[in-house]
């Protein structure tokens, strides 16, 4: 009988990935606790201007103010919850509510509601923490939170290859899948998929010289060079729950995982270069960012087909190798520990 140094670990419940009772668990003890990138500091380049984003199943809106601040709220209204804006991206003259009008300063501050008497200055918007680091800006829902440079820090000594602060917009888009988002952080977190699942990526990267560095509790960068005539590389670099910078010799994303519910998520991927006149031509680049987009359908692909089978009711646990699974041991930890001590339902 083989001589295992110890047992590969067991896997989360399958539970843990579609239950009310941890979705709220993922809400109260991960997400609200964390950094979430809202959006980039061009983007709120003027007065009025805005952008939304949903973390921990919260709508929430970063505008721009008068005073140059850059303020995040709460995206509902304090008459009614209405949301204030619905597009994920816009410019708005004046804050006013779509529903019944009441108007509020960008600041946040309650400045008409037609008809009543109510106390203006206790009926403001809920404010929501909100910092930049590099030309990235940032919403977090804990007061307790670390600032998002210290939360950050790991990930700036992570050899990023690109001054990000630098980088241009080339496209912006979104997906979207029936998918927890458990299950798409495990598959994210292994390459041991690739050859099965991503035939595009396997023709442009050396698989045998794919590794995953687990960084502490929270952070994995994953590497792999270009096969001849491959045409990337690729250093992916993961700070968790949902924060994605991902490197190519042409060129960066950066993506923000968004949770909605206990079966639903969405991934916002930003394709960032440092010149948009003088790197590749448009088409070579459009391609580029097309190949990518088919590698993130590809992965919702799978992972939808997993998560039906995870609330089909005959799988419960597996295992985890390893030799290819270090990163799922490590995110998978890392819910456990945000788990423990949540009465009778903790993942152990």
């Amino acid at each position: 009988m083989a001589n295992y140094p110890k047992r590969e670990p067991e896997t989360l419940p399958a539970r843990v990935y579609y239950d009310d009772a941890h979705w709220e668990l993922d809400r109260r003890r991960i997400w609200s606790k964390a950094w979430v990138l809202a959006g980039l500091a061009a983007d709120l380049a003027h007065t009025g201007d805005y952008v939304t984003t949903t973390v921990a199943g919260y709508p929430i809106m970063v505008v721009k103010g008068e005073d140059g601040a850059i303020r995040a709220f709460h995206n509902v209204c304090r008459h009614r919850a209405s949301p204030l804006v619905t597009e994920p991206q816009g410019h708005a003259d004046k804050l006013v509510c779509p529903y019944h009008s009441w108007r509020y300063g960008f600041d946040g501050k309650l400045l008409n509601a037609p008809s009543m008497r109510c106390d203006k200055s206790e009926y403001g918007l809920f404010p929501v923490r909100c910092e930049s680091w590099r030309g990235l800006v940032f919403v977090c829902l804990s007061s307790e939170a670390p600032p998002v440079t210290e939360w950050l820090h790991d990930l700036s000594g992570s050899a990023l290859r690109y001054p990000l602060e630098k980088m241009q917009l080339a496209r912006k888009f979104a997906v979207s899948g029936d998918v927890n988002w458990k299950t798409y952080a495990d598959n994210y977190a292994e390459a041991w998929h690739v050859p099965t699942i991503h035939p595009g990526l396997n023709a442009s990267i050396d698989m045998t010289s794919y590794k995953i560095e687990t960084v502490g509790d929270s952070l994995q960068i994953h590497s792999a060079p270009a096969k001849d005539g491959g045409i990337t590389d690729g250093l992916w670099v993961w700070k968790m729950p949902g924060l994605f910078v991902n490197m190519y010799n042409w060129g960066m994303n950066v993506a923000q995982l968004e949770p909605l519910g206990p079966r639903k998520m969405r991934l916002t991927y930003r394709y960032l270069l440092t010149d948009l006149e003088d790197s590749k031509s448009a088409k070579e680049r459009d391609e580029l960012i097309e190949w990518g987009y088919m590698i993130a359908k590809e992965d919702l692909a799978i992972c939808a087909q997993v998560q039906a089978n995870l609330e089909a009711g005959i799988y419960n646990t597996g295992r985890l190798s390893l030799v290819f699974e270090n990163g799922v041991i490590q995110f998978q930890d890392m819910v456990r520990a945000a788990y423990r001590g949540a009465a009778r339902i903790a993942a152990e």
